[in-house]
């Protein structure tokens, strides 16, 4: 077994492979993002987008909750803010998920642009 100058008892390969510098057969499988035309990339940013604007809206939740808790909240109850932002962010993110689920059935059954028309109709 051949040894490579900084990694003893491991063979070249195996050390060149470990760091990431080559895999087997690499070379002759393409990247995948160079095969995606121009509305998968669209698709791809605008997705991207919604989970950041998702994580924002998460941490400026988390950022504000405890403020906007002591402004509702009695001096006397100040010691149930940790109750109260835990039970804010938990039920946040259980109506994100039952959201989704609920969302996803309907766009399933009656059609995504049947679905957002109705989402975002004032007259509903």
């Amino acid at each position: 077994m051949q040894h490579s100058a900084g990694t003893p008892g491991r063979g070249t390969t195996e050390a060149a492979s470990l760091a990431g510098d080559a895999l087997p057969g690499a070379e002759h499988s393409p990247v995948w993002y160079r095969s995606l035309n121009k509305a998968q990339w669209s698709a791809l940013f605008a997705s991207n987008l919604g989970w950041l604007f998702d994580g924002y809206e998460t941490y400026t939740l988390i950022l504000t909750v405890g403020i906007a808790l002591r402004q509702l909240l009695e001096p006397a109850m100040y010691g149930q803010i940790p109750f109260y932002a835990g039970l804010t962010i938990a039920l946040t993110l259980l109506g994100w998920g039952v959201g989704g689920l609920v969302g996803g059935v309907l766009t399933d059954y009656i059609g995504r642009k049947r679905m957002m028309c109705w989402l975002f109709s004032p007259t509903r």
